[in-house]
C-alpha cells in the first residue's frame, strides 16, 4: 500500500536522483504508511492562498484549490504557516504526538485548511490511532468531498482496519478524481489482493507500474500483496526480464 508520507519521500528522492529513499528495503519496514503526499508549499503567499481559498496558476494551484476559506477573517496566514512548520519539524524529530497538537491548533485557527486535515490524519495514522485518523479525514471530506488525497487516505485507514471493500470504493473514487497520482491505483491493487481478487489486483498493479516504474519496488515486499506472490504475472511485473 502506498503512502502520503512515502510519496513525499519519493518526490525528494527524485530530486536527488536516489531510489534508496523510497525503496521497500528501507531502514525499518516496507511501505509502512498508506497515505498520499502533500504538495510542498512554496512559501507564505501560496499558503495564504490555500488558507483563504484564493485561485492560483501553476504547480501550486492544486494545493491552493484544496484549501477552503478560513472562518475568521482575522487569521494571519503567516501564523498558520508557522504552526504547520513547527508541526512538520516535530514529525521529523519523531514527536508525532506533539505534531498532532500543532496541526490541531492550526485547524482551530483555520478550520477550512485542507492540508492541516491531511497532515493531522497522517500523524494519527502513523500513531496507529485509526479511528481518530478516520474522523480527521472525514472532517476534511465534509469540506472537500472530491479531494483525491483525502479519499485515498480515508481508504488507507479503512484498509488498515480490515475493511478492504469500503477502502476499494474510496481508492476508485480518488483515482477518478485525479489521474495524476499513482498511489490510489496502487492501493486499488492492494485492496483487490486483500479481497483475493487476483486478476483485478494484477491489472491495477500493472497499470501502476506502467505509470510509475518504481512501483515494482514497493510491490516486491508489500504484505498487502502477499496473495499475489508466486503468480507468474506478479513475478513478471515485479522482476521483469531485461
Amino acid at each position: 500500500m502506498s503512502s502520503i508520507y512515502e510519496a513525499l519521500k519519493r518526490a525528494r528522492a527524485v530530486e536527488s536522483s536516489s531510489l534508496a529513499a523510497h525503496s521497500p528495503a528501507g531502514p525499518s519496514r516496507a511501505r509502512p504508511y498508506r497515505l498520499l503526499a502533500l504538495a510542498v508549499l512554496a512559501g507564505a503567499a501560496v499558503t495564504a492562498a490555500a488558507i483563504y481559498g484564493l485561485g492560483l496558476a501553476g504547480p501550486e494551484q492544486e494545493t491552493a484549490r484544496n484549501g477552503a476559506a478560513v472562518h475568521s477573517a482575522g487569521v494571519d496566514p503567516g501564523e498558520i504557516l508557522e504552526l504547520m512548520h513547527r508541526a512538520d519539524r516535530l514529525v521529523q524529530a519523531g514527536d508525532l504526538e506533539g505534531a498532532a497538537v500543532k496541526y490541531r491548533e492550526a485547524l482551530g485557527r483555520a478550520p477550512g485548511y485542507t492540508d492541516a486535515y491531511l497532515k493531522l490524519g497522517e500523524a494519527l495514522y502513523r500513531l496507529g490511532r485509526y479511528d481518530e485518523a478516520a474522523s480527521t479525514f472525514s472532517q476534511g471530506l465534509a469540506k472537500r468531498p472530491n479531494d483525491a488525497r483525502l479519499l485515498n487516505n480515508m481508504g488507507s485507514v479503512l484498509l488498515a482496519k480490515g475493511d478492504a471493500a469500503q477502502a476499494l470504493a474510496l481508492f476508485v473514487q480518488a483515482r477518478r478524481n485525479s489521474a495524476d497520482y499513482v498511489e490510489p491505483l496502487y492501493n486499488m491493487a492492494c485492496a483487490y489482493a486483500r479481497m483475493n481478487r487476483k486478476d483485478a489486483a494484477l491489472s491495477s498493479l500493472g497499470q501502476a507500474v506502467r505509470m510509475q516504474p518504481e512501483v515494482k519496488l514497493w510491490a516486491a515486499r508489500d504484505p498487502d500483496l502477499a496473495s499475489l506472490r508466486g503468480e507468474k504475472e506478479f513475478e513478471a511485473i515485479v522482476n521483469p526480464k531485461e
